[in-house]
């Protein structure tokens, strides 16, 4: 959205930055007011699901998720997860030593202890599906399975280790075998064996208040469950059946450990926003059945009406996943540069309420009130929490907006860190952490160790505006005393900005960046002497994060 920036009577000095040989037609005018818009923004949008401990150390992820399809089901007093349709829905055993309970050495304990090792919070997924894997699952191939060859006859694919796991799809006929056997793999279980994994952890780690795991999500993508999860739960997931299990196992979580956050209902997309996998997508009979609310705003809704026993709120955060459409725009390495542009444009789902969605969604149409074919993803999110349950947090758990190696994703990355401060996301984790020196990496880099010695990018984010969006993207900062301006360059060509700010942010700047070519790097420093900028062919497809101190900031060696 772009706002009239106002500008005061102060003496303007135009300094110009060169980088290269000139920038591609006439620059960009950035307007900065830090005075506007101002929101004070987590540190949790930097985090990630998974990655390398080491390398998740050295980059120093707020934040760590442990989700995905495997941990829907997780036995925690046996160390083993179910593959589910990701793999011939399999038990997989962790630790093999099963004398204690937990294993010593259990995944999920270590997991946790890394990240507590350099100080970051950790998410934990609460399965909610009412099926764990066996505690008699084997330790060694071949391993308990959905689909039994020997039991359901021969399927399309089977486990090259383990042929006796089939895909769940007959051979003859290319139809999904129905009415198995769900104890083939699995035990039922209710929340009280959560509790007691709660407990384990409260015991191990202290409670969520006082160092041990803050945050609990009601398992993953529950209206995928009659498709990743079908061996066990091979009807599709309702409204009703949502909500009375957010209700249950929020409520366990907290009495296990009342200090401790839950997120929900983890959608996998934009069709679970409105309505349920009994709908198939959008609109159906248990949405009609529900007012005709889209799905979210009724989940809301109930939570507050439905408070826990004590008052407290079984959910605390609406959790939403959300993976850009269209042909090699999120999961992919295509950074062709009609691909780099459907990402970055891709962006705009995210915020722009008048921006058509440029993948299938636009095929859903704009026929009522939801507007389909525009994603608004945030605002609608929290238009949703402020009228159905005000003081919900909001979390976007898994996203990707290409793979790691695309400098369009980087600089997609870097822009979503932008736009998750600006529309006031509280919590955010890619899926998953980026392989170590890749492009994208970088752009967790530049918000987290800018200048190689700790520099983060953090406090509140305030008002920046673009003369041209499409080309260069702005989003500003302000904390610890700096001002902070991220220029992303979304062209293949060089770019020229000037940025004019408001009222004079200080004297002394940095600007640090990324690129194409060159990881996070000091670029260039200067004194500004009233309250314009302007840059000279900032680098194709790049981003770029202008620090300006306070007077009372003090910057060693020229660089903070």
């Amino acid at each position: 959205m772009n706002h009239r920036v106002v500008r005061r009577g102060v003496s303007v000095c135009v300094l110009a930055v060169l980088f290269g040989s000139g920038a591609a037609g006439a620059a960009v005018t950035v307007n900065v007011d830090t005075s506007a818009d101002v929101r004070a923004f987590s540190p949790l949008i930097f985090g990630v699901n998974y990655g390398d401990d080491a390398r998740n150390a050295q980059i120093g992820y707020p934040l760590r998720r442990w989700g995905g399809n495997s941990t829907t089901r997780y036995n925690w007093q046996v160390d083993v997860h179910n593959t589910a349709s990701d793999w011939y829905y399999e038990n997989i055993p962790g630790a093999s030593d099963r004398s204690q309970v937990p294993p010593v050495g259990n995944y999920a304990d270590s997991f946790i202890d890394t990240a507590r090792d350099y100080g970051a919070d950790v998410l934990m997924t609460i399965p909610t599906i009412g099926w764990t894997p066996r505690a008699d699952s084997p330790q060694n191939h071949p391993y308990f399975a959905g689909f039994s060859v020997t039991k359901y006859g021969a399927q399309q694919s089977t486990d090259p280790w383990d042929p006796d796991a089939g895909n769940g799809v007959r051979q003859s006929n290319g139809q999904p075998i129905t009415g198995n056997d769900p104890s083939d793999t699995s035990s039922a279980v209710t929340p009280a064996f959560w509790q007691g994994w709660i407990n384990h952890l409260k015991a191990t780690f202290g409670a969520a208040n006082s160092g041990g795991v803050r945050f609990y999500s009601l398992d993953n993508e529950v209206m995928l469950w009659n498709s990743t999860h079908r061996d066990v739960h091979p009807d599709p997931t309702t409204y009703d059946e949502t909500l009375a299990k957010a209700l249950a196992y929020g409520a366990a979580i907290k009495q296990a450990d009342p200090t401790a956050q839950v997120t929900g209902p983890v959608t996998w997309g934009y069709c679970d926003l409105f309505g349920s996998a009994a709908d198939d997508c959008l609109d159906g009979s248990d949405r009609a059945a529900h007012g005709g609310m889209p799905f979210v705003a009724w989940y809301l809704q109930q939570i507050c009406a439905n408070p826990i026993a004590g008052g407290a709120r079984a959910v605390d955060y609406l959790d939403l996943h959300y993976y850009p459409q269209g042909d090699n725009v999120s999961m992919s390495d295509d950074d062709s540069a009609a691909t780099a542009q459907r990402r970055l444009r891709a962006l705009k789902e995210l915020h722009d309420p008048t921006w058509v969605s440029e993948s299938w969604l636009s095929d859903l149409g704009d026929f009522d009130s939801n507007h389909y074919s525009k994603p608004n993803l945030i605002p609608r999110a929290r238009a949703w929490i402020n009228q159905y349950c005000p003081g919900t947090k909001l979390a976007i758990t898994e996203y990707r907006w290409g793979n790691d190696g695309t400098a369009s994703g980087a600089v997609a990355q870097a822009e979503l860190f932008g736009i998750f401060a600006r529309e006031g996301v509280d919590m955010a984790t890619r899926w998953v952490a980026p392989e170590a020196d890749t492009r994208v990496e970088r752009a967790f880099t530049l918000f987290l160790n800018y200048n190689g010695s700790g520099a983060k990018v953090s406090g509140s984010s305030v008002r920046a505006t673009s003369g041209n969006a499409d080309q260069v993207g702005s989003y500003a900062f302000v904390g610890s005393g700096r001002t902070m301006l991220l220029l992303t360059n979304k062209m293949t060509s060089t770019q020229s900005v000037t940025v004019n700010f408001a009222s004079s942010p200080g004297a002394q700047w940095n600007l640090y960046g990324f690129d194409a070519n060159q990881g996070v790097h000091a670029i260039s420093n200067g004194t500004l002497a009233g309250n314009t900028l302007t840059f000279n062919a900032l680098p194709a497809m790049s981003a770029n994060l202008l620090v300006i101190a306070g007077n009372d900031v003090i910057f060693a060696n020229g660089f903070d």
